[in-house]
C-alpha cells in the first residue's frame, strides 16, 4: 500500500512538471512570436531590432532546451 502511494505521488509529481514544463514553452513561443511581430514592424530602429533580434533569440533558446529536456525523460521513460 505504501508503495502504491509512493508510485501515486511520483506520478503526480511528474505530471505537475510536465504541465510547468509545457506551459513555459508554450510562453517562451508565444514571446518570440511577440518579438517577430515587433521585428516585422516598420517603426523599430536598428538598435531595437538588435535588441529584440537577441532577446527573440534567447526565448527560442530556451524554448529549445525545454524541448530537448521533454525528449530526455520520454526516452528514459521509455527504456
Amino acid at each position: 500500500m505504501a508503495e502504491e502511494v509512493l508510485l501515486n505521488l511520483d506520478s503526480q509529481a511528474s505530471q505537475t512538471l510536465q504541465e510547468s514544463q509545457e506551459d513555459e514553452f508554450e510562453t517562451m513561443l508565444e514571446k518570440a512570436k511577440v518579438v517577430l511581430n515587433k521585428l516585422n514592424s516598420q517603426e523599430v530602429t536598428l538598435k531595437e531590432s538588435l535588441a529584440l533580434y537577441e532577446s527573440g533569440m534567447r526565448y527560442l533558446k530556451d524554448a529549445q532546451e525545454i524541448l530537448e529536456q521533454a525528449k530526455l525523460q520520454y526516452q528514459e521513460f521509455k527504456d
